[in-house]
């Protein structure tokens, strides 16, 4: 009869995927200078990781596993806005950080020309989420008309938009994606956090809302099922996709169109603690947690199993 090991087995599996997923991602970091410049190695030390509010649910999660698996290891998450991450990468003050995007060639080249050592994992695909208020008429929103929303080119309704943050990432990608003239249009509201846009839209009929789908999709938080009650998850209809809510089944099969890539970029230039969370997030456990928050994981997160059959 088969029997299927679980427990220490499995934890030393566990382990030896993680020592390998670690070599690996080090040994795609040529440059790197081995003998560490900091006091920080792959599983402990104390580093600051830049992040996305969007992300701050699923981030703050993977500190508290990875800590405990690690108990010398301490990360500490400094959640801002993508324009205000890119300044601090820019002034030298953030070596490892969390963005819904790769570095542009340009970006990647400056600071390559300044020394930096420029290594990225990706790890996810997230969504931005359309919410509206609950007494609103509208459940499903076209692509085109969203875009023209954002383009002020469609006055003929009170229909305004709710955006986390002056250059956050949600506005930083339609800004990308749609070519937008303006910086932040006068009648766009910008909030603090994803939870103020959904306070927000919950209080003011009229605005649709653009959070990160991590803020509302983790069926086992309680702060994302709450915040998800308060308003109207929006589908969006696309000419090519048909109609697609921003969950992980219809970012899969690419019917949703609001994906973004999330990438873990350290700039450490050496084998620290950022490169070792970096390898952790695509083992087992990190892929595991990627997909408990609302999030697409990169890597199969499947189990392995032992087989005895004498």
């Amino acid at each position: 009869m088969a029997i299927l090991y679980f427990g220490e087995k499995e934890n030393h599996l566990m382990r030896i995927n993680l020592i390998c997923l670690a070599s690996l991602f080090l040994n795609a970091c040529t440059n790197f200078d081995f003998q560490g410049q900091g006091k920080d190695v792959p599983t402990a030390g104390n580093v600051s990781i830049w992040a996305d509010f969007a992300d701050s649910l699923m981030l703050t999660q993977m500190k508290d596993v990875f800590e405990s698996k690690y108990p010398k290891a301490r990360l500490q998450f400094k959640f801002a806005s993508e324009t205000d991450i890119l300044q601090a990468v820019n002034d030298g003050k953030c070596r490892i950080c969390v963005l819904h995007r790769d570095f542009f060639p340009d970006e990647k080249q400056a600071l390559e020309n300044r020394n930096f050592k420029v290594r990225n994992v990706k790890f996810a695909k997230s969504s931005i989420a359309i919410v509206a208020n609950k007494n609103s008429n509208l459940s499903v929103i076209s692509e085109n008309e969203l875009k023209k929303y954002l383009l002020a080119e469609k006055t003929n309704d009170d229909t305004k938009l709710c955006f986390d943050r002056k250059g956050g990432n949600n506005y930083m990608y339609f800004y990308r994606r749609y070519k937008l003239k303006e910086y932040v249009r006068s009648s766009v509201v910008t909030r603090k956090s994803p939870y103020d846009v959904i306070d927000w839209v919950s209080m003011h009929n009229g605005y649709i809302g653009f959070v990160g789908v991590n803020a509302i999709a983790d069926k086992t938080d309680t702060l994302a099922v709450y915040y998800q009650k308060k308003v109207k998850i929006l589908q969006v209809k696309t000419d090519s996709t048909g109609i697609a809510y921003p969950f992980q089944s219809q970012i899969y099969t690419r019917q949703y169109p609001f994906v973004q890539d999330v990438y873990l970029h350290d700039l450490q230039g050496y084998a620290g603690l950022g490169s070792g969370f970096a390898a952790w997030i695509c083992s087992q456990p990190g892929q595991i947690l990627v997909k408990k928050s609302g999030l697409l994981p990169c890597f199969d997160a499947g189990r392995t199993i032992e087989i005895d059959t004498e």
